[in-house]
């Protein structure tokens, strides 16, 4: 079975150094985000003033666009053809197959083929449309919109199904890069049309019963080719599997819980904790079948205060009730008689057990979406496993979104801002932050931050101490007593141990203009080089900056500037189990450059700047 080597992540940061292109901005995915970048510039200067109608470009509103991310066999096209069917308001869909959403010959009204004679574009009898997603996914947006020309009431919403191995955050890019690059032709008087559409957000589904053990997999796509479709990107063959989990889930604005009736509730349970650690601010909802109205998902305006919200009513009911679930045969009842989603389209329904959709509005202005819904509406029933409308029971395993980070006049730097502040000497006061998540499985949470390099050998040797669960199933780590031998010989061996999830940014003196990416989740470890900080550009590139990185590097100077080292900095978050922060600060800290060490390094990196500066001009020199 192949293993996670913690040696090569160790092996980056000593091999030679790998010099990005002396052009190459700095930035996460930096030739990713150049791709962006030049998708969105295409689009803004020649297809958007080329294909808005007249009536796209009277709309008051634009279109919000739902994007939906998820593994191949997650239930991506259930949720979507649930959606279709059941919409309410007008809809588009664009899919990677039509085919595959298998509509009701019922309802639809009309279908176009391609020229390949497959369906390309299924038209509903309720005004909804479903298209293929062609080469470009701007284009194919268009093509939809082109559809409202053609009579009927105007879109409400448009959902985007990507493929089962595409990365949501470049697709979020993609919509921030163009509303940035037509803004910018708009304040230059040249008459460009405004988008008529706009990200509103990033929706992921996860198998719930498949989750765990997807988190400990050590493998690439193209080792699980049943969790892409045929004909996926070549270079997303090569991502691993719990790499691309991960980033599904940091860039969801909601997560959908799947097939919870196929797992147990332990399992749940465990995937919703670690799920609200990734991403603290996601809305959760769990289901079986897709059974999860749309208007639920457009109704989170604030899906962190919602999912709040409803795992503190279902608190509140477990420890009124005092009983927990109990064991039954899930063939002997209809799925509609279980506690998931479930949604009633009769107005006049006062069952309890019925979704009605609504958002409710609470003092604290939030919206709270009713999409935790319960199903069992006998007053005599007393099968606890069944919902009874009041009860989101699921008490103990629901991790609650504690994060500060709302508060603007909050100073203290241990709650997230959305932004960074670079520490001094290496220490940091982040105290860390907590979740629900806590009382059941004991996962928090902690930022390290330092204005010092690492030292390239001691940092490598530390990593090389990072032991690897022998556990194959997430679930499994997290329950696993903490005086069992294995743990107490991991924990030894070194505080990372318990780490489950761990990503930021590192400095190290061996790469003095580079900055280095540290990613980890599960038996998974990456150490790469993504860019040089911006520090190390020249005046030249710095003007050069297309309007996405111009934004950030003046954040970057607004925040975390350094009079002697710029924006460089270690900037790390742990996210774990049991975690012994003070430990791990210390294995951290014994790898920063000692104040001695620092003065050799301030002389390696003015000479690697300069060197840097050297070959970008005699880059543009070649290239004039």
């Amino acid at each position: 079975r192949p293993r996670r080597r913690a040696g090569s992540a160790a092996a980056a940061v000593l091999a030679p150094s790998h010099r990005v292109g002396a052009g190459t901005s700095a930035g996460r995915g930096s030739v990713a985000g150049a791709r962006v970048r030049r998708a969105a510039a295409a689009v803004a200067e020649v297809v958007l003033p080329a294909v808005v109608s007249p009536a796209l470009a009277q709309r008051t509103a634009p279109v919000p666009v739902v994007v939906l991310s998820g593994f191949l066999g997650t239930g991506k096209t259930t949720l979507l053809k649930h959606w279709l069917e059941n919409a309410e308001d007008r809809i588009g869909c664009i899919v990677n197959d039509v085919a595959s959403v298998n509509i009701d010959a019922k309802l639809v009204k009309n279908q176009k083929l391609n020229t390949q004679r497959q369906f390309d574009t299924i038209e509903l009898q309720n005004g909804c449309a479903c298209c293929n997603l062609g080469e470009e996914l701007m284009d194919s947006i268009f093509n939809l919109l082109d559809l409202e020309s053609e009579g009927g009431k105007p879109f409400s919403c448009i959902v985007v199904e990507l493929s089962g191995v595409a990365e949501p955050r470049r697709v979020r890019d993609l919509f921030m890069q163009l509303k940035m690059e037509v803004a910018m032709e708009l304040a230059d008087g040249s008459g460009m049309p405004p988008v008529p559409f706009e990200l509103f957000k990033v929706v992921t589904i996860l198998d719930s019963s498949t989750f765990c053990t997807d988190y400990m997999e050590f493998s690439r796509i193209m080792d699980r080719p049943e969790l892409a479709e045929e004909g996926a990107a070549k270079d997303a063959q090569y991502l691993m599997v719990v790499e691309l989990l991960v980033e599904q889930v940091e860039a969801a604005g909601i997560v959908i819980l799947n097939k919870t009736d196929l797992a147990d509730k332990e399992t749940v349970q465990a995937t919703r904790a670690v799920v609200r650690a990734l991403n603290k601010d996601a809305g959760i909802l769990e289901t079986s079948f897709g059974q999860i109205a749309l208007k639920n998902i457009l109704a989170q305006q604030d899906a962190r205060v919602a999912d709040r919200e409803a795992e503190e009513e279902a608190q509140r009911h477990a420890e009124s009730s005092g009983n927990g679930h109990t064991e039954h045969d899930h063939s002997e009842h209809g799925h509609s008689e279980h506690g998931h989603v479930h949604e009633s389209d009769d107005a006049s329904c006062d069952d309890a057990s019925h979704s009605h959709g609504d958002a409710h509005d609470h003092s604290d202005g939030h919206a709270h979406s009713d999409s935790h819904d319960h199903s069992c509406g006998d007053p005599e029933c007393t099968d606890e496993s069944h919902g009874h409308g009041d009860a989101h029971a699921h008490s103990d395993g629901h991790a609650d979104s504690d994060s500060h980070g709302d508060d603007q006049e909050c100073t203290d730097e241990s709650h997230g801002h959305g932004h960074s502040h670079a520490e001094s000497k290496g220490h940091s006061n982040s105290h860390g932050s907590s979740t629900t998540a806590e009382d059941r499985f004991g996962i928090r949470s902690f930022t390290y931050r330092a204005s010092r390099p690492f030292h390239g050998q001691r940092f490598a040797a530390a990593l090389q101490q990072w032991p690897e669960s022998k556990k194959d199933c997430l679930m499994e780590m997290l329950l696993e007593s903490s005086s069992e031998p294995e743990t107490v010989a991991a924990a030894q061996l070194s505080p990372l141990s318990r780490v489950i999830r761990s990503k930021g940014f590192c400095w190290v003196d061996t790469y003095p203009s580079s900055r280095m990416y540290w990613s980890h989740a599960g038996k998974q470890m990456n150490l790469e080089h993504e860019g040089v900080w911006w520090d190390a550009l020249t005046e030249r590139q710095e003007k050069m900056l297309d309007p996405l990185s111009r934004e950030e590097y003046e954040r970057s100077r607004r925040e975390e500037w350094d009079n002697d080292w710029g924006d460089r900095r270690q900037e790390l978050v742990f996210i774990g189990q049991g975690l012994d922060e003070a430990a791990i600060r210390e294995v951290l800290g014994r790898c920063l450059l000692t104040e001695e060490e620092m003065g050799p390094y301030r002389t390696k990196q003015e000479k690697d700047k300069a060197e840097l500066t050297k070959a970008y001009l005699l880059q543009q020199l070649e290239e004039s």
